[in-house]
């Protein structure tokens, strides 16, 4: 999303005519205060020279009411922009929230992947509360800067061509400065930001790893590192900082010899001009400088709104319904998916109850093959299709009703056990946990037990069969299981996987295990997909590139091939 869509996402949350009356309050208050401040220094002026020459017959009270009514004007002016501009901010603000939580629920597996770890809920706060602010943080006071310039300018080519003409040089010089140095300072912006973000990976790295680094006296190496990184954004910070004062102080300039040229071309026209009405012109060109010396920052807030709608765009997007993406049918299918360090395409096709084992030594790609599976990790070619439709457009909660997959160190919430249980099925009773809690043979563990962040209150086998459990209560159509029964001993391996497969009689299972953990199954799998490190050994069953199927007399369809 560029940045002019921006603008196109707060349209479709903010009401057009608030929009445009809080830009017109805000033009007739600049408006006002550039009169104000021109009226207040010819009518200054005037006075002292009638002074000076004892004229009795000047009016002063005509130039004294405008003056007051231009100063109560701008100021209701700019009170009434404000309660109108905060009115659309919040009002847009809520708007977006909504169909941007809407939205987050239609994204698909792999895009709600990207906006873990506090990434979705940045978004729905900072970025929304950016865009939304454009209309009291930019539109209202761009517009106001703008028009009054013009303005200005009109009035000084009336007033004198040559000098319009003077000042319009001078304006144009402004503008380049502004533009350059927003340039600069936004290119040292985004490295500042390149850094931040690197410094939080890294310290949240290193805070779960914390232990473990003080066990290799690595701490030290750490600290450095996340020093250097934090030296490295506030270096680029300061050098976006210098650009913007840099900038400031060259338009400065340039408002200065403005405001001079002015004088001194007014001056030297003769009696063309009464002093009182150059003194006038020149404060009206000041209050056209004050204006556009916050251009800079005007940019800067308009690149952030441009950067903000962006990383939004996947979140407004228009999904379709989500009854017309859901799959007809809940098979579970690849096409042409090359297997992971493998030229070999693997083609598959599963519906209905059955079993497929993923094996091969550490690294060869099993945890990779699954995750392409579940739709979480991009396949560098070939197709994942769950009812005929590509995994990668279907919604992550119509992928989520029909495949499970349970991962090697699956995510648990810092809470009880029930509460971790509930998330894949809220209503279920405690004898309804109590169950999936004996088939996984967690019975002996309180329901209320806590089991810390990320489960490290339980042991490696008690974190990997929970997660299990909860997967179980959702009996999904298919479930992937990456190695269920590391960290088991024999018996309690050989238990739960005969209760799995007694719990789930229809569902599709594919299991990736370790070679030598095939014998813990009791149950023969329809096809065997082999692995090897380096493409060196990949194929399907003990034979090679054969196809293995369910027996369909059993009213299964599934078969596997590698071609």
């Amino acid at each position: 999303m560029n940045r002019t869509d921006a603008w196109h996402l707060l349209r479709t949350a903010a009401p057009r005519r608030a929009l445009l009356t809080g830009t017109l309050l805000a033009v007739a208050a600049e408006l006002g205060g550039a009169a104000l401040l021109g009226v207040s220094g010819w009518f200054l002026t005037t006075c002292a020279v009638v002074t000076l020459q004892a004229n009795t017959t000047w009016s002063w009270m005509y130039p004294s009411g405008a003056v007051r009514t231009l100063a109560l004007a701008r100021t209701g002016l700019r009170y009434l922009e404000r309660l109108v501009s905060h009115r659309t901010l919040l009002s847009a603000s809520v708007a977006l929230r909504t169909r941007l939580a809407r939205g987050a629920a239609q994204l698909t597996p792999r895009e709600l992947r990207g906006q873990r770890d506090g990434i979705l809920l940045a978004r729905l706060t900072s970025d929304v509360e950016t865009v939304a602010g454009l209309p009291a943080n930019v539109c209202a006071p761009l517009a106001a800067a703008v028009i009054t310039a013009c303005l200005i300018e009109i009035l000084l080519l009336g007033a004198m061509p040559l000098l319009g003409a003077a000042e319009l040089v001078v304006w144009a010089a402004g503008l380049v400065c502004a533009r350059r140095a927003h340039r600069r300072a936004r290119a040292h912006l985004g490295t500042a930001a390149e850094a931040r973000a690197a410094l939080r990976t890294m310290l949240l790295g290193s805070r779960a790893a914390f232990d473990e680094l003080r066990c290799l006296d690595a701490v030290p190496q750490a600290r450095r590192a996340a020093t250097a990184a934090m030296t490295a954004g506030e270096s680029a910070e300061w050098a976006a900082a210098r650009a913007e004062r840099l900038g400031l102080l060259a338009l400065r300039l340039l408002a200065a010899v403005g405001q001079a040229s002015v004088l001194v071309i007014a001056l030297c026209a003769g009696p063309a001009q009464p002093v009182a009405v150059v003194v006038g012109e020149v404060l009206l060109m000041a209050t056209g400088w004050e204006l556009l010396e916050r251009l800079p920052r005007l940019l800067h807030l308009l690149s952030q709104a441009g950067d903000a709608a962006g990383r939004l765009a996947p979140l407004a997007a228009e999904q379709p319904p989500a009854g017309s993406q859901r799959p007809t049918a809940h098979a579970l299918g690849t096409a042409g998916l090359p297997l992971p360090g493998s030229s070999v395409a693997l083609t598959t096709s599963l519906s209905g109850p059955g079993l497929v084992l993923v094996t091969g030594p550490n690294g060869s790609g099993k945890s990779t093959l699954l995750g392409q599976l579940a739709g979480r990790i991009p396949a560098p070619s070939g197709t994942v299709l769950l009812g005929g439709t590509p995994m990668h457009e279907l919604p992550a909660q119509v992928a989520a009703e029909t495949v499970t997959l349970v991962e090697a160190d699956d995510w648990l919430a810092d809470d009880t056990v029930a509460v971790n249980l509930r998330q894949a099925c809220p209503s279920a009773d405690t004898a309804a946990l109590r169950a999936v809690q004996e088939m996984v043979g967690l019975s002996a563990l309180p329901l209320d037990a806590p089991v810390g962040p990320g489960g490290r209150l339980l042991s490696q086998g008690q974190r990997r069969r929970l997660a299990i459990a909860r997967a179980v209560l959702r009996r999904p159509p298919v479930l992937l299981l990456d190695e269920p029964t590391a960290g088991l001993d024999r018996p309690t391996a050989e238990a739960l996987l005969t209760e799995l497969f007694r719990t789930l009689p229809e569902t599709s299972v594919v299991i990736a295990v370790q070679e030598q953990d095939l014998g813990l199954l009791a149950r023969t799998p329809a096809a065997v997909i082999r692995l090897g490190r380096g493409g060196d050994r990949a194929g399907v069953g003990s034979a090679g590139p054969v196809v293995a199927g369910l027996s369909p007399s059993a009213g299964r369809t599934a078969a596997v091939r590698a071609r």
